[in-house]
């Protein structure tokens, strides 16, 4: 295949994600219907035969048309015909148990607490099929949980949902009530340090001394230079004498 014909092909693919079934990639756009590039990069590593795709790539698809499909807007990309694009739409039908990721770390404080939107205000993305969920989850975490929404339990507590194409829903908020998960991980209490008492005196190492590692071994081996003078002294007066002496 010719180098035109894959940045073309690319060029579709982005078309369809961006610009028809975002939903189906596990991406929601925002309200101007970008989506990042890192979000973007994820979903296509995902798809057999699109792992390959960085931004390069992407790039090429923009310089390779005078009127490209796609475009960029600092680190977000979306389609420039976004008439076929889904809306988010609230609705009175939808399934009885919808899923959402979560990483790991935070399980325990999403069962106790809820869930809330983000700082950025995104809404919660919720799946219909437990794969759907995991594929979202394996972007946040290398081992995500996974939750159960009980859906009418979420509405009675206060939740608004809405569907986003075929795949996706959406919602405000997960109360604490209406999620179920795997069993909470068991907290092992820390054993406590208890501290023996020694008798004053005792060495604070085992064995019979310390070594004081203040003085050289080598100079407090040598005993002092005037004792061993003094201790020679003695022979040195007893040859003195001998030499003296004198012989009839």
């Amino acid at each position: 295949m010719k180098h035109s014909q894959v940045v073309e092909k690319l060029s579709r693919m982005l078309v369809y994600i961006l610009g028809r079934q975002p939903d189906e990639f596990a991406l929601i756009p925002d309200a101007h219907g970008y989506v990042t590039i890192k979000d973007l990069l994820k979903a296509l590593g995902e798809e057999p035969g699109w792992r390959h795709v960085r931004l390069g790539h992407i790039r090429e698809v923009l310089y390779a048309s005078r009127s490209p499909a796609v475009e960029i807007n600092d680190n977000r990309i979306r389609a420039v015909d976004r008439s076929r694009l889904p809306q988010p739409e609230t609705t009175d039908v939808f399934p009885k148990l919808l899923y959402h990721p979560v990483r790991r770390r935070a399980y325990p404080l999403v069962m106790e607490k809820g869930l809330q939107p983000g700082a950025s205000g995104l809404r919660i993305i919720l799946a219909g099929e437990t794969a759907l969920a995991r594929r979202l989850g394996l972007r946040i975490d290398p081992a995500p949980v996974i939750l159960t929404v009980n859906c009418e339990s979420a509405r009675k507590n206060g939740a608004t949902l809405w569907r986003f194409g075929s795949q996706l829903f959406l919602s405000d908020r997960l109360p604490a009530g209406s999620l179920s998960g795997p069993p909470l991980p068991k907290h092992r209490p820390e054993p406590k340090k208890t501290e023996t008492l020694q008798p004053a005196g005792a060495p604070k190492t085992p064995g019979g001394f310390t070594l004081d590692l203040t003085v050289d071994p080598a100079t407090r081996s040598r005993p002092p230079k005037g004792s061993r003078q003094r201790k020679n002294e003695w022979k040195r007066d007893r040859k003195r004498r001998n030499r003296s002496k004198t012989y009839p």
